[in-house]
């Protein structure tokens, strides 16, 4: 009787701690998923963000401050700095890829507040590294080469550009002849900004050879390089947007007219295996013809527009057919999708380069197209291939 006695009260105060504990824990999970949490975390990534927004313009600034300083030519006496200008750009890279994963974590508010956390720790430790190497080149500088030397190689630069690029008025001229505006206006914009960003070198230039102060000279020659730089971005864009046109010109026709015996085939499909295919499938593919028909009407003057218009029409036969069509239908189905789709992404990527939003999800974007295109290139598998080069062109085309 005595045992009995003594082991209920002992039973019920087992039982008493397991429910105190159940209820901890459920108040602990709660707490861990609840509104604050979630918004802790947002306010977390978004101060990684801001932290890797700080990190890529100053390693930006480090990377020109280096050519502006011809340090990147120097010999030996650069080779330290030169490592610690490497792990600056390669920190930066690596913090666009932690923070993008921020952005996609599925852990639990309080999980993604943590590692956010530690992202941005190890962002801060970094911008605090790029400013120790920038105070380092500028003590380099000082005893290295002469103002006046560095204003002459900044001009040479600006010539070498300019050398190398050519005229883009015979290009942008060329454009407007054959096509409508959508297909020329990218190229023209460029143009009109490399135009305006070698202005502004010459006039940093000229305000440089007469500039008497060292440290003044430095600042207009670090300034007149940046602006070359985006001078010959621009530049480039011409010439990216020239290609383009032309290539989609070429190809236009012949893609469009493969685009719609493929949908006459996926039709078929779908009106003989409804079941297997999303709703309205037929129907939606036939709107998907109609669309086709319209830009290979003017696919002679936007033939940009006509390849885009292929695309899309080719991912959504994709997903309305899912896998009702045989796997080998579905493999050559996304080897005639990725020459063009490829096409797609890189014209809009070349076009959100050129806009050059500083916006941290504007950067994060591109840096996303980059990476999805360079999957691209490396799958052995088309399907895969494709995949990579439709998330390109989205994360490219979204503003």
């Amino acid at each position: 009787m005595s045992d009995v006695t003594w082991a209920v009260p002992t039973a019920l105060a087992i039982v008493g701690a397991l429910l105190v504990t159940a209820v901890v824990v459920m108040v602990v999970r709660a707490r861990r998923r609840s509104p604050r949490a979630r918004a802790a975390a947002d306010a977390a990534r978004l101060a990684a963000a801001d932290a890797l927004l700080r990190l890529d313009d100053a390693a930006t600034d480090l990377d020109i401050a280096f050519e502006a300083s011809e340090a990147l030519v120097d010999g030996d006496s650069t080779s330290a700095l030169r490592r610690s200008r490497a792990a600056a750009l390669r920190a930066r890279d690596r913090g666009f890829t932690d923070v993008a994963a921020l952005e996609s974590s599925s852990a639990i508010p309080a999980q993604r507040r943590i590692e956010a956390e530690a992202v941005r720790a190890q962002l801060e430790a970094q911008l605090a590294k790029v400013a120790r190497t920038r105070a380092e080149l500028v003590e380099w500088a000082r005893t290295h080469g002469t103002p006046s030397d560095r204003v002459r190689a900044a001009r040479a630069r600006r010539d070498d550009v300019v050398r190398a690029a050519g005229d883009p008025a015979p290009l942008i001229a060329g454009l407007r002849e054959r096509f409508a505006e959508d297909d020329w206006r990218d190229a023209a914009e460029a143009a009109d900004a490399a135009t305006a960003a070698l202005a502004q070198a010459d006039e940093t230039l000229a305000a440089a050879d007469a500039a008497t102060d060292p440290a003044e000279i430095d600042r207009l020659v670090h300034e007149a390089t940046d602006a070359t730089r985006r001078a010959a971005r621009h530049l480039k864009a011409v010439e990216d947007a020239h290609r383009i046109a032309l290539q989609a010109a070429d190809n236009a026709g012949a893609e469009v007219a493969a685009a719609r015996d493929e949908l006459a085939a996926a039709i078929d499909i779908a009106k003989s295996r409804p079941d297997e295919c999303a709703s309205d499938a037929a129907a939606l593919l036939r709107e998907a013809t109609n669309d086709l028909d319209a830009a290979a009407i003017d696919a002679g003057r936007r033939p940009r527009a006509a390849i885009e218009t292929v695309a899309r029409v080719r991912e959504l036969r994709d997903d309305l057919l899912g896998e009702a069509p045989a796997p080998r239908r579905r493999l050559e189905a996304a080897r005639a999708a990725l020459p063009g789709t490829l096409a797609c992404a890189r014209a809009a990527l070349a076009a959100a380069e050129a806009r050059d939003d500083r916006t941290i999800d504007a950067r994060l974007r591109r840096d996303r197209a980059r990476r999805e295109l360079a999957a691209a290139r490396a799958a052995t598998d088309a399907g895969v291939a494709l995949a990579n080069a439709r998330t390109a062109w989205q994360a490219a085309a979204a503003r």
